[in-house]
């Protein structure tokens, strides 16, 4: 179980990773506002898709690298507070994860549909992909950052009082895990921060199944 634990934990820096190279293309692709039918070309494109899947990817290690996180402060001091981290982190990837793959999918649709010939779908493209304020969309990923924010600062108090791993990686896992739910620059922010304190807290995991280093932490 221990060496479960001591490989699930790199979930967490290839979460981010996987959440940062998308946007490598993404961020380089046609504007919508300017391009549209580039846009739509680049939407239906086999790169597209697989950037998406690769995004969605990352999602999946974040949900294997806090359910990692998890099987060890379960057996530390901070054990409810992990509990309480673990149970609503996971209700936030969770929620997260089909609607990044509902984006993903309805941009490739809308794009068939508009190169189609129906180029009235250009506003729904706009709704999906940001260029136009949406209150169903703000609303949601408003309630995915608090959910976010509430489970990761429950992790970063369970990580600051277990005594085996580092603090700040437990502080670098907040905006880690809030950044990680939006759009743009800011998830870059998110996947760096993911990436030092994945690495920061697998080194702490490996580190507190050595019985020499937890003597002396305990002494």
């Amino acid at each position: 179980m221990t060496r479960l634990i001591r490989r699930g934990i790199y979930a967490l820096p290839a979460a981010g990773v996987l959440t940062a190279v998308p946007w490598l293309y993404i961020l380089r692709g046609p504007s919508l506002r300017t391009d549209p039918d580039g846009f739509a070309r680049d939407a239906v494109s086999p790169a597209s898709a697989i950037a998406g899947d690769v995004y969605l990817a990352g999602f999946i290690c974040l949900l294997f690298g806090l359910l990692a996180l998890y099987a060890h402060l379960v057996r530390t001091p901070a054990a409810s507070w992990a509990a309480g981290g673990m149970v609503v982190s996971v209700v936030g990837v969770a929620s997260a994860l089909p609607v990044f793959g509902v984006f993903g999918l309805a941009s490739a649709i809308l794009g068939d549909v508009y190169l189609a010939g129906h180029k009235d779908v250009v506003a729904a493209m706009l709704l999906m992909g940001g260029g136009t304020p949406s209150d169903r969309l703000n609303s949601y990923f408003g309630a995915l950052m608090l959910i976010a924010l509430i489970g990761s600062i429950a992790n970063a108090v369970a990580v600051w009082r277990s005594r085996t791993l580092p603090k700040w990686a437990g502080v670098l896992l907040v905006p880690g895990s809030v950044l990680s739910m939006t759009f743009g620059p800011l998830a870059w922010a998110g996947a760096l921060c993911l990436i030092i304190a994945g690495i920061g807290l697998a080194r702490g995991v490996d580190q507190a199944a050595d019985p020499t280093v937890m003597a002396t932490r305990t002494a």
